[in-house]
C-alpha cells in the first residue's frame, strides 16, 4: 500500500479487509483464492520472529476464455465492491478507509491467451484482473482457513458469524506465486517474504522444494521448475543483494542473529531448496 509501511498492525487492518469483504461477497467468497502477504503467518509457523506484516490483500481468480459461455459470473464483485466502500483508477486495485489507514484489495489472474494487461471479470462492469505470469498454480488445492471476525467487523456487521472459512494458497502454490511476483516486481518485500516462507515452513526448504514440485506435478503448468529454480538462484550468493534484504528485514523485524548469519541462512537455504528440487 502506497501510504503505508508493512507492519503487524497493518496486517490485522488487512485480515478484517478480507474479511469484510468475504462478507460482502457471501457465497462467492469461494470464487478465489488468498495468495498475498496474510500467507506466511500460516505457512511459516517456526520463524524466530513474527513475519513483517502486509498492507494489501492478494486475490487469485481462475479465469480462461476456452469456454466463455461456462464463465462464472462475477456481477457479484461490483455490488461488494460499492458496499465496502472501494474505489479504484484501475479496475484491479481497489482502496478503501479503515478509520486513519486505507485498505486495499488486487485482484490478480494468470492468463496468457488475452492481449491486454489485464482481464476483464465475466458480468462485472467496473472490475478487471491484473495479468501476471506464474501463479496459477497456486489455484490448485487451496487450504481452508478459518479466520476470526473481529470485533469491529462485528460492529459494522451485527449478523457477521464469529468465524469464517477462506481459501488460501498452500506452500507450494504459494510459493510459486511470490516467486513470480519477485521476478516481475523486483520489490524488497516479495525477496524477504520468498525466503522467509522458505525457511520457516514447518519443515524447512527441503520441505519447500517438496510442495513446489507436488504443486506443479498436480496441474496444468508446466513441470519445469526452471522460473523459480532460477529466482531461488538470486539467494545463493551470501553477499548479494537479495541475501541482504532478507537479512536486513529480518533484523529490523526483531530477529537478534547478526546479519552475518541471515545472509548465510538464506543462501544455505536456497541451496538446500535447489538440491532438493533438483531430485524431486
Amino acid at each position: 500500500m502506497d501510504s503505508e509501511i508493512r507492519s503487524r498492525e497493518a496486517r490485522a487492518r488487512a485480515e478484517d479487509a478480507l474479511v469484510r469483504f468475504a462478507l460482502l461477497a457471501g457465497e462467492h467468497a469461494r470464487d478465489y483464492v488468498v495468495i498475498g502477504g496474510l500467507n506466511p503467518d500460516f505457512l511459516a509457523s517456526n520463524a524466530p520472529v513474527p513475519h513483517q506484516g502486509t498492507t494489501d490483500i492478494d486475490l487469485l481468480f481462475a479465469l480462461g476464455f476456452d469456454h466463455v459461455a461456462d464463465a462464472p459470473d462475477f456481477s457479484w464483485v461490483d455490488a461488494a465492491l460499492e458496499a465496502g466502500g472501494f474505489a479504484s483508477r484501475n479496475g484491479w486495485r481497489w482502496d478503501a478507509r479503515s478509520g486513519d489507514a486505507r485498505i486495499r484489495l488486487e485482484f490478480l489472474c494468470d492468463v496468457w491467451d488475452h492481449a491486454e494487461d489485464t482481464v476483464p471479470l465475466p458480468g462485472s462492469v467496473r472490475a478487471v484482473a491484473s495479468k501476471i505470469a506464474g501463479p496459477a498454480a497456486a489455484l490448485h488445492a487451496p487450504v481452508e482457513r478459518r479466520l476470526a471476525v473481529s470485533a469491529g467487523v462485528r460492529a459494522d456487521t451485527p449478523d457477521a458469524p464469529e468465524t469464517m472459512m477462506l481459501r488460501f494458497s498452500n506452500l507450494g502454490g504459494y510459493l510459486l506465486a511470490k516467486a513470480a511476483a519477485a521476478r516481475s516486481r523486483m520489490l524488497p518485500k516479495d525477496k524477504y517474504d520468498l525466503m522467509y516462507v522458505a525457511l520457516y515452513n514447518d519443515a524447512g526448504p527441503r520441505e519447500a522444494a517438496r510442495a513446489v514440485a507436488r504443486q506443479l506435478a498436480a496441474t496444468e503448468e508446466s513441470s519445469d521448475p526452471a522460473e523459480i529454480r532460477r529466482v531461488m538462484e538470486r539467494y545463493l550468493d551470501s553477499a548479494g543483494s537479495w541475501a541482504g534484504v532478507f537479512a536486513e528485514t529480518m533484523i529490523a523485524t526483531g530477529d537478534t542473529a547478526t546479519e552475518d548469519q541471515l545472509r548465510a541462512d538464506a543462501a544455505e537455504g536456497a541451496r538446500s531448496f535447489l538440491d532438493e528440487l533438483e531430485n524431486a
